[in-house]
């Protein structure tokens, strides 16, 4: 048996193994699963799909908000996505267009690379009800924009916006 496969057999695997097996494992779920339900169920798949993908995004705000003391402010709301970005390996360029708005490009988004894969674009179905619901949801004073929507040529660009003096 080979040095790696003796490793693996015996659960000796480094962390960064792990993490990076464990990601692309989520990332294919995160594809196939619309895949399949919109193949199975048409619209009705795409919008449990959705709901599925919101609802995560809810939870996920209110154990960031407990665990990390996340508040209701632009900055807090921007920084749940910086937070999520890099577990899924996602690259993002946040640009402070002003105090009140922040837009996040990806100029690297594995998500967005598994679609194109496959050449189905669901980043309406998955990745935006949950970023939306994260956001939001760590601060209902800031409302999401989809300032560009993914292509199978480019990625989203995706805008904060508040209205609140926090």
């Amino acid at each position: 048996m080979g040095i790696k496969k003796t490793a693996a057999v015996r659960g000796w695997i480094p962390a960064g193994s792990k993490v990076t097996e464990l990601r692309g494992n989520i990332i294919r779920l995160m594809t196939e699963i619309p895949i399949v339900l919109e193949e199975k169920l048409g619209q009705p798949g795409l919008k449990a799909v959705s709901e599925v993908f919101r609802r995560l995004g809810e939870q996920d705000a209110k154990t960031m908000k407990a665990r990390l003391g996340l508040r209701d402010t632009l900055k807090d709301s921007l920084n749940s996505w910086k937070i999520v970005g890099p577990i899924m390996g996602a690259k993002m360029e946040p640009h402070w267009v002003s105090k009140n708005r922040v837009e996040a490009n990806h100029p690297y988004c594995p998500q967005h690379e598994s679609f194109t894969a496959r050449d189905k674009i669901y980043c309406d179905v998955v990745c935006l009800p949950y970023v939306k619901a994260l956001a939001e949801g760590v601060a209902p004073s800031v409302k999401m924009e989809v300032v560009r929507p993914a292509t199978k040529e480019a990625t989203c660009i995706k805008a904060l916006v508040t209205t609140s003096s926090k």
